[in-house]
């Protein structure tokens, strides 16, 4: 098992609470040195590295990562939020929310941009159908239909992972737009069922059921699980289906395998688990969930 796991697994269990007992782990992990070489740079790379680096506690600790959680801050804040150009007219929810989730998970300074993030999402993120969304930029419009009268499950899903990551941190004080925004959002996805359409009882969408870890922007089941679980609705009934379905991934090993994306081919991404192999990275977080 590799060390940032190790860490990863105690720091959950709250028995690894300081930088310094962190960093023992850090610096003799395989992984966690590969994460923080460098890597060919643009913005949607430095996207995913981060989004690798989030997963693994006290990551923002080597200078290095502090800088890049710098520039991916600087390269796509627009004022209002966060693009992958950092301009209004290609906002979209998706990617507004996960690096506004970086930014969080990787204690960026300017609190004000993480801000400007979330309001985004309290602001113009539907959260039920057939709601008018008052963004006026064109890029939510035209790529996928963000917003349409059903709003993309994608953006929903990560909107309201934005919105639970900062109710969680230290930046947080009580904030009632918030609150209703994400509760709405979590009820909205229980009544799908987690990961189902309400018109057929079939996956939303092909990726959803990938057993795949870190998360890119392709939601899957264990993803939206696991945003349940931190607001303490997993013993909601509605989760039921998708836990059985995760139970009947598990190898007889008890075990579970991780399997390929898209954006294992992304020379940036630097995979946790090997697929077809038994995957403890994946497992740890199954685990937690079924």
């Amino acid at each position: 098992m590799d060390k940032a796991l190790e860490l990863k697994i105690k720091f959950d269990n709250n028995e690894i609470k300081s930088t310094i007992t962190a960093e023992t782990y850090l610096n003799t992990s395989v992984l966690y040195k590969s994460l923080v070489t460098d890597f060919d740079f643009s913005v949607l790379n430095l996207l995913w590295r981060l989004t690798q680096l989030s997963e693994i506690p006290f990551s923002s600790i080597h200078s290095k990562v502090t800088e890049w959680t710098n520039t991916l801050a600087e390269k796509t804040y627009t004022g209002d939020g966060f693009s992958l150009n950092g301009k209004n007219d290609y906002l979209l929810a998706c990617y507004n929310s996960m690096i506004t989730s970086i930014l969080i998970k990787l204690n960026y300074s300017d609190t004000e941009k993480i801000r400007k993030g979330i309001h985004w999402i309290i602001k113009y993120q539907n959260v039920k159908r057939d709601e008018k969304c008052e963004w006026e930029w064109a890029g939510l419009k035209k790529y996928g239909g963000c917003m349409k009268n059903t709003p993309c499950y994608i953006g929903l899903v990560k909107s309201m992972i934005a919105l639970s990551d900062y109710k969680h941190s230290e930046y947080y004080q009580t904030d009632y737009n918030l609150e209703v925004k994400l509760n709405d959002g979590l009820d909205y996805i229980l009544n799908q069922k987690i990961f189902l359409r309400l018109s057929d009882n079939k996956p939303i969408t092909r990726e959803i059921t990938k057993l795949t870890y870190p998360f890119s922007w392709k939601i899957n089941i264990i993803e939206i699980l696991k945003l349940l679980n931190t607001n303490h609705l997993l013993s909601d009934s509605r989760c039921f289906i998708a836990q059985k379905f995760l139970k009947s991934k598990q190898k007889k090993d008890g075990f579970w395998w991780a399997q390929t994306s898209n954006i294992t081919n992304n020379k940036s991404w630097i995979s946790f688990d090997k697929s077809r192999e038994k995957g403890l990275w994946i497992s740890n977080e199954i685990q937690k969930l079924v």
